[in-house]
């Protein structure tokens, strides 16, 4: 547009520069040489700055947001790079993805087939026989408890040898009486008054041990933590080999074996020794270095799977830039694959340590890629908006570059007088100035190229 418009612009100011009211004949020429070589202020009249749409602005200090602009790359987000590896070595004997498919989380990946799970499952067969034989034998203790809780046999039998003891004594101590009486009289005969007396000593002391039996099993039967024992053993057993079975089955678990087979190993008893490898989060197996048949190692890759619909681009933060950015500030990312296209995000991490080689903080910003366009190790380009700095602002829009300097053209009684400047840092829509304008002064904005060509021009 500015190219289209140039030659009729250069026209009117030149013809406004040579001519006073359009009716005055023009000067000599050595008199323009010397006006052209000396003057560097451009007359621009209200007409003519209305036809050519010139605009102005002042100069002042202001808050401007000044972008930095860094180089990076495209990174996958953390924790959605993953390598996906199996728990214990194995022969692979099933794979089920191939580079490039995209996977959920759990989904099969693939299956190995590893003589550790094979051992475990031995182990579990046999500890699951164990705990059958456990239950069985809690279940007859706990039948034998309850059966006595109803007929205390023991109890029972006591009582009865008490009562028998008893009358034997009584017995005993009526026949040593009556051999005594004859004894005494010179009837019996003295063996048989011993024997008579052994025997009464004898059912004294049987009489004495029921009874103390008897209150052995009476205070037994009071105590009931006593007749439980056996049966609690009984299912202190039970419970030991079930936590030994469900220590076996997490072990599974934890090395991938499934579980579906692993409850066909419980019910059946059939070992299979299989582990399966599945996805640990959904994204796309971006790596894919095994075949079937081939040994694995719990060391060894066999995918890696990375989900990139959030990525992160990463860049070298300028120590001294450091200031100027805080975590959510705004970052706009272009890469050389999509040139047209601007991608957005915000800052997630700022490094606490300053690379002392280099002297800067490592930084990354987080991007949403639905779209998938993002990829891991792309080059990018990156401005980050920044904290906004206060200076004197130029418009941009206002700058020229006229023999090597960079000049401005500013209002003057008489026009618009150039005037040399020094720049600082680059805002979007204005630049610092460090020397050649004061605050307040008007420049030209939209039209300051038609006064730089002007003063070309007389020059």
């Amino acid at each position: 547009m500015t190219s289209g418009i140039l030659p009729l612009v250069i026209c009117c100011a030149l013809s406004f520069s040579l001519t006073g009211c359009g009716e005055h004949s023009k000067p000599e020429p050595e008199k323009k040489t010397e006006t052209s070589s000396t003057s560097k202020i451009i007359p621009l009249s209200e007409e003519t700055a209305k036809k050519i749409e010139f605009k102005t602005e002042k100069v002042v200090n202001r808050d401007v947001i000044v972008p930095l602009h860094l180089t990076g790359r495209i990174e996958a987000d953390y924790g959605a790079s993953v390598d996906v590896s199996a728990r214990i070595a194995g022969r692979i004997t099933d794979i089920q993805v191939k580079p490039g498919d995209i996977v959920a989380r759990g989904q099969l990946l693939a299956m190995v087939d590893s003589p550790q799970v094979t051992d475990l499952q031995g182990e579990l067969v046999e500890a699951t026989s164990k705990l059958g034989i456990a239950e069985a034998h809690a279940d007859r203790e706990r039948q034998i408890y309850e059966e006595y809780l109803e007929r205390p046999k023991g109890l029972l039998d006591a009582r009865a040898l008490m009562q028998n003891t008893r009358v034997q004594a009584e017995l005993a101590e009526l026949e040593y009486q009556r051999q005594e009486g004859l004894y005494k009289e010179k009837i019996a005969a003295t063996k048989d008054y011993l024997a008579a007396k052994a025997a009464l000593a004898k059912a004294k002391v049987d009489y004495e041990n029921a009874s103390t039996a008897l209150a052995r099993e009476e205070q037994l039967y009071k105590n009931r933590a006593l007749m439980k024992r056996d049966y609690q053993l009984a299912i202190a057993e039970v419970t030991r080999m079930k936590q030994h079975v469900n220590t076996i089955v997490k072990r599974l678990d934890f090395l991938g074996a499934d579980r579906s087979m692993t409850q066909k190993v419980l019910k059946t008893g059939n070992i299979n020794g299989l582990v399966r490898i599945v996805a640990p989060i959904a994204g796309v197996v971006s790596k894919y270095e095994i075949g079937v048949g081939e040994m694995v190692q719990p060391d060894i890759s066999m995918f890696k799977i990375t989900d990139l619909k959030t990525v992160q681009a990463s860049a070298d933060l300028p120590e001294i830039d450091l200031r100027r950015v805080r975590i959510g500030d705004t970052v706009k990312i272009n890469v050389p694959s999509f040139p047209d296209r601007l991608f957005e995000g915000r800052i997630s991490f700022i490094s606490p340590d300053v690379n002392p080689l280099t002297r800067t903080v490592p930084i990354r910003a987080r991007l949403i890629n639905t779209t998938g366009l993002l990829k891991a190790n792309m080059y990018a380009e990156i401005d980050l908006e920044g904290a906004s700095r206060n200076f004197l602002a130029c418009p941009k829009a206002a700058i020229q570059e006229r023999d090597n300097r960079k000049v401005v053209f500013v209002k003057h009684p008489d026009g618009y007088e150039e005037r040399p400047v020094t720049l600082g840092v680059i805002g979007e829509d204005y630049i610092e100035v460090k020397s050649g304008l004061t605050d307040g002064e008007t420049v030209a904005t939209q039209g300051s190229l038609m006064l730089k060509t002007e003063l070309s021009y007389r020059n």
